[in-house]
């Protein structure tokens, strides 16, 4: 619910209409996206989805146990299937675990940077590459590796996303410099796990064919 709390707050002073579900089955989660789609105008400057869940190899699951392929949730809006957005951008931010591993810290000359929880009741994602011009798709961690989150303050993803937009975009900043700067701070968290450090590093991946401006 913080994640959820902060998306909000940030996305609705960055002009967005938002929509918030909760408690999806898998089977609502894909109809929900298609709707969306299907409904979706040409005087939209582009669309963003995020979702907050637990991950398998490939997607994310629903409450009922069930699973969405990442892929499938971004289909709909391919230039074929969804011409009202075709050029536009399509932002996809999931924040779930890619795997089991943890990684290690790397020393360098930084700061200690804060501590965190891991949240571990995921699996790997793959094949989360969007295939078609004008996607964007962030990941809260490379694949093979879980996230972390601090039981008060939310995941370090969701937060840092939401800070960093917020400080960002009245500088001029566009998203990928934003989400950069994301990459920078999460790396720079640990987590105790078995008395050992591990970290996080997230991943963008688009094929974006202009700068977003938010």
């Amino acid at each position: 619910m913080v994640d959820e709390a902060s998306l909000d707050k940030v996305l609705k002073w960055l002009g967005f209409e938002v929509e918030i579900q909760r408690d999806c089955t898998s089977k609502k989660m894909l109809s929900l996206i298609q709707e969306l789609a299907k409904t979706s105008q040409r005087d939209w400057d582009c669309v963003m989805c995020c979702v907050l869940s637990h991950g398998l190899e490939g997607g994310v699951y629903g409450v009922d146990g069930g699973t969405v392929e990442i892929r499938k949730l971004m289909e709909p809006f391919s230039g074929t299937n969804c011409p009202s957005l075709a050029g536009k951008p399509k932002i996809f931010f999931i924040q779930a675990c890619q795997g089991s591993r943890q990684q290690d810290v790397v020393y360098t000359d930084a700061g200690t940077p804060a501590h965190g929880y891991v949240d571990n009741n995921a699996v790997q994602a793959k094949e989360c590459i969007p295939s078609h011009a004008d996607f964007l798709l962030g990941m809260a961690t490379v694949p093979s590796f879980v996230s972390f989150r601090d039981g008060a303050s939310g995941t370090w993803y969701i937060q840092s996303l939401c800070q960093n937009l917020a400080h960002m975009v009245p500088r001029g900043c566009n998203l990928i410099s934003i989400l950069t700067k994301v990459n920078a701070d999460v790396s720079k968290k640990v987590a105790w796990i078995d008395s050992r450090l591990k970290t996080q590093m997230p991943q963008p991946a688009f094929t974006l064919t202009k700068n977003i401006a938010l």
